[in-house]
């Protein structure tokens, strides 16, 4: 009996590898939406230039660090409107925070399908999404969308109603009223967040509601009322805001000279200097800091004046920095004829300030007191007795 051959195993056959086709790049070529339509000279990722849909959705959920978060949201918008069901899925989530990127992605591709999903995202204030969503709104920023969040501005919600007055800041001259209304009726921290999106539309029509504004119990609402006078300029708010100069908070004081800086001018140097003449020494020292801040040569007469007649030491030496930072040729002229003030304070304020200007007049003066010897007036005596032969004289100070 013969034994039988083992039997080898068949080897499969390889297919010609000229007839296997590759995939092309354009059969993942993302199409951008109508509308939304890119330029034509930028170049729309593709899937695999990206890493592919899923990949780029894993790496987003995964985010937890801003700057994978920032690299997450940029593969997003490159994606565009390939993502934007599943955005709103994650909108929907249970996990908070990966609601709010969702709700973050979905501003930034300012789909029309994400503005009603959003719209009901703002309405719940459980869900803690509600910033998110209000800002991707104004992101957005359709007519809409604007719509939508004046709307919410009559949220029963003080949490809703914070959230739209910030995002609205967005949204240009339509949000001016609603926001003026905001300002005046709501709570006050609605009125810190429809305070700041007024400065930043910037409208002239909301400064008589923000001087109002200054007057408010909330240090948080006067402070945002300042800065939002500071960023629209109008002449019309200085003596309101001088009037902040003496707030018992100094972050609304230093907001306040911000804002006076800002607006600058004759009118806010006249209402500054009439601060120079009132009985409360404070008053005159809070106003001479304040015209060294604000920096204008017109002002080195007016300090000149009240380093050299001031009453107060320590108002004085006000003046003489304020003169400093100002640092005009004048400046050092009148610096350097009250070196010999009565109080040793003032003399180190105006050393002081003369060596914070940089110019060669200054130097030379601090260079001269430096090398000069103060020498005090002495009397010389002579108390030897005729009848004695020793001979001694006395210097008496």
């Amino acid at each position: 009996m013969t034994a039988q051959e083992p039997q080898t195993p068949e080897i499969p056959k390889i297919p010609n590898a000229s007839k296997i086709t590759p995939p092309k790049l354009e059969d993942y070529r993302i199409p951008a939406s109508p509308g939304y339509a890119l330029p034509e000279t930028r170049h729309i990722m593709s899937a695999p230039e990206l890493g592919g849909e899923s990949a780029i959705l894993a790496e987003f959920d995964a985010a937890a660090r801003s700057d994978h978060f920032s690299i997450a949201l940029q593969k997003i918008i490159r994606c565009r409107d390939n993502v934007v069901p599943a955005l709103l899925e994650r909108l929907e989530s249970d996990e908070v925070a990966l609601a709010k990127k969702a709700a973050i992605a979905l501003g930034y591709l300012r789909s029309p399908l994400a503005i009603a999903p959003l719209i009901e995202a703002t309405k719940n204030p459980y869900r803690q999404i509600i910033w998110q969503a209000a800002s991707a709104l104004s992101w957005i920023g359709s007519a809409d969308a604007i719509n939508a969040l004046i709307a919410l501005l009559h949220h029963p919600s003080i949490q809703v109603q914070a959230a739209v007055a910030k995002a609205l800041g967005r949204a240009s001259l339509p949000a001016v009223s609603p926001l003026v209304d905001a300002l005046k009726y709501n709570d006050d921290l609605v009125k810190v967040h429809a305070a700041h999106s007024l400065g930043q539309i910037n409208s002239p029509l909301a400064v008589t509601t923000l001087i109002a504004a200054l007057e408010n119990n909330s240090k948080a609402v006067r402070l945002e009322a300042a800065w939002a006078l500071g960023q629209i300029k109008s002449p019309i708010s200085v003596h309101a805001l001088a009037r902040l100069l003496t707030d018992n908070d100094i972050s609304v004081q230093s907001q306040a000279v911000q804002a006076l800086k800002s607006i600058g001018g004759p009118a806010t140097i006249s209402a500054v200097a009439k601060m120079l003449s009132t009985p409360s020494s404070h008053t005159r020292s809070v106003a001479a800091r304040t015209l060294g801040q604000i920096g204008m040569e017109e002002v080195v007469p007016l300090l000149a004046q009240v380093l050299r007649d001031d009453e107060y030491a320590y108002v004085r030496c006000d003046a003489a920095l304020a003169l400093g930072e100002i640092g005009t040729h004048d400046a050092v002229f009148y610096l350097s004829q009250s070196l010999k003030d009565s109080d040793r304070s003032v003399r180190s304020a105006i050393l002081r300030a003369l060596a914070q200007i940089n110019s060669l007049e200054a130097q030379e003066i601090l260079q001269n007191i430096r090398h000069s010897v103060s020498i005090p007036n002495y009397s010389v005596s002579n108390l030897r007795d005729f009848g004695d032969e020793s001979d001694f004289t006395t210097i008496q100070g």
